[in-house]
């Protein structure tokens, strides 16, 4: 940048990660060389060769107008809507964005509610809307589009203070347990709900055994224990008005496994439940918890000690992201914004990486036994945590999230400040932005900005789907007034060496065992790569990422019969392929 203390952290702002006193002597010398520290308060801040290089997706909380930056903070593009930002923001593969609004209720006043679900194109017009806001059910937070272009909305559902003591809860109110909704679009708006799924359909309690669900929680870890934890108003946990139980601020969709993962800031936990199952069967036993983790105290387990988070956000399978922290298994690794708010020890945030037991030979994850219940969770403890020791220095009491790069780094969204980064694996600060934009326009440059927090934030490399024949030509930055421009890019570099087609030969590099299969499989990629299985019209039948080393796969949807196996970089570049035999 022009000038290069534009790349260092300033004492003003929630980005600095140093003691008071060397604040001080930071401030006290920009002084002594006569910089006016106010010149810069948005927009980049940092952009190092070590970045990755790619497309931002930035809605921030409350806004109307959604933008996609590259790496120096210039607009790609932008989209206008009539409402507000209900939260989550996605760039979808054909380009268009799909997104959530607001809208009021006179019932649910829970933060992060939505209400509505809008898509625009490229070109920034409306081609679809869904509203999902009544007295019995708004939609709120998050959302999952799924690859056969229907989208699961997550809701609240309305219970009375009488159905909540007729199912066993003991304390007084109403309750608003999550559901999720799976809906098929139909038009330019509307669409069929074709699948659902309701927390109140699995619950536990063992307050009166003359009710429904009566049982042990420590013996029932697949089912809610309707007596944990206290309701919520305005998103603000422990409040009194409303009844926002559990709180649910993200949902993640598992297309290898057709799961779906639900964030719980609540009760402290994120759960994994199966979508494939009709909505009768999802009402079940068979739409019990397939896995949770997080917190056992609420399926009566272990004690404060035993907690890992802390009203955390945005659960994710960390998948086509990128590699796995410790050469894990991407396919098998979650990502979460631990929010640490009540952390033992201090408030402060942590960006957490945990393998999830995933039992390749039965097809399920591995729960803590029903009949001992002395164990808690697996597994015991996480992969990956930053920073090691958390504190204030780096700290979103709300909101938030992080996504995994494919060059490794991590992309943070310190969502209460509107302070974006990027960091290495082992920390480092190689991007840096802060939100420029709010529900009341483009901040201006040298001014502190106010209301720019952002939900989450979203980088695409320049090989997504969605960039191909498009005009990627960067306008100006998205702040008023900004400083002299002097950024730079810093593309991936492509490495032909053992990426090319050439290379094909080295097969002996890449291993799949055991051949035939019934649809269950190990690889072996000696680097972080991607797999994909196809048949011989080219239809992709299961795919997902890999860690150098042996990973445990599946393809559970694929029919008998022959396919093509292939191993490719996060280019999409071919390394290895195979011809796979799949028997049942």
């Amino acid at each position: 940048m022009g000038n290069p203390l534009l790349n260092l952290p300033l004492c003003d702002i929630h980005t600095c990660h140093l003691p008071n006193f060397q604040c001080l002597f930071f401030v006290l010398t920009i002084a002594f060389l006569g910089w006016d520290a106010s010149a810069q308060t948005v927009g980049l801040f940092a952009n190092s060769p070590a970045s990755f290089d790619g497309y931002t997706l930035v809605a921030p909380t409350g806004a109307t107008r959604t933008h996609l930056i590259d790496n120096c903070g210039r607009i790609i593009n932008q989209w206008d809507s009539d409402y507000r930002a209900g939260e989550s923001a996605y760039l979808l593969e054909d380009g268009s964005l799909l997104r959530t609004a607001r809208k009021g209720s006179q019932t649910f006043n829970g933060g992060g509610i939505g209400g509505r679900i809008e898509r625009f194109n490229w070109e920034g017009d409306l081609v679809w809307s869904y509203e999902l806001a009544t007295d019995t059910a708004h939609h709120h937070h998050d959302m999952a589009f799924l690859p056969n272009g229907n989208v699961v909305l997550m809701a609240w559902e309305y219970k009375s203070p009488e159905e909540a003591a007729a199912s066993g809860r003991t304390s007084e109110g109403p309750l608003w347990p999550p559901m999720l909704v799976e809906i098929e679009p139909e038009g330019s708006q509307g669409g069929a709900v074709v699948w659902e799924w309701h927390a109140w359909d699995h619950l536990v309690q063992s307050s009166d055994s003359s009710l429904p669900h009566y049982g042990l929680p420590e013996e029932n870890i697949t089912r809610f224990n309707i007596n944990y934890g206290n309701v919520s108003g305005g998103g603000f946990p422990g409040g009194n008005a409303g009844g926002d139980w559990f709180h649910c601020n993200g949902l993640a969709y598992d297309p290898t496994r057709d799961h779906l993962m639900l964030n719980s800031r609540n009760w402290c936990e994120f759960y994994i439940i199966d979508h494939g199952t009709t909505s009768e069967e999802a009402a079940g036993p068979a739409g019990d918890l397939l896995y949770r983790w997080g917190n056992p105290q609420t399926y009566g387990r272990g004690d404060d000690e035993d907690k890992v988070f802390y009203q955390q956000h945005d659960a994710h399978w960390i998948l086509e992201e990128g590699p796995a922290a410790n050469a894990g298994d991407p396919a098998h690794a979650v990502l979460v914004y631990n929010n640490g708010n009540g952390r033992p020890g201090g408030t402060g945030s942590s960006i957490d990486e945990l393998t999830l037991p995933w039992d390749s030979s039965t097809g399920a994850y591995l729960l803590p036994s029903p009949s001992d219940t002395q164990e808690t969770f697996a597994p015991q403890g996480l992969d990956w945590t930053w920073p090691e020791n958390p504190s204030t220095a780096f700290h979103s009491s709300n909101i938030s999230g992080s996504q995994r790069q494919p060059n490794g780094n991590t992309l943070i969204c310190e969502g209460a400040s509107g302070h974006l980064f990027e960091i290495t694996p082992d920390g480092e600060t190689v991007w840096e932005y802060i939100t420029a934009y709010s529900q009341f326009g483009a901040a201006t440059q040298g001014e502190n900005p106010f209301g720019n927090s952002t939900f989450r934030a979203y980088r695409y490399a320049p090989d997504y789907a969605a960039f191909e024949g498009r005009d990627m030509t960067p306008g100006d930055p998205v702040e008023l007034n900004p400083l002299p421009f002097d950024c730079m890019l810093y593309p991936a570099e492509i490495d032909t060496s053992v990426s090319t087609a050439s290379n094909l030969s080295q097969e002996s590099s890449w291993l799949a065992f055991p051949n035939p299969s019934n649809g269950s499989f190990t690889l072996y990629s000696p680097v972080p790569a991607r797999w994909s299985l196809s048949d011989s019209a080219g239809r992709i039948w299961a795919e997902g990422t890999l860690g150098a080393g042996h990973n445990s796969c599946s393809s559970p949807l694929a029919p008998p019969g022959i396919y093509v196996l292939t191993f490719c970089d996060f280019r999409g570049l071919p390394l290895c392929t195979r011809q796979w035999h799949i028997i049942r």
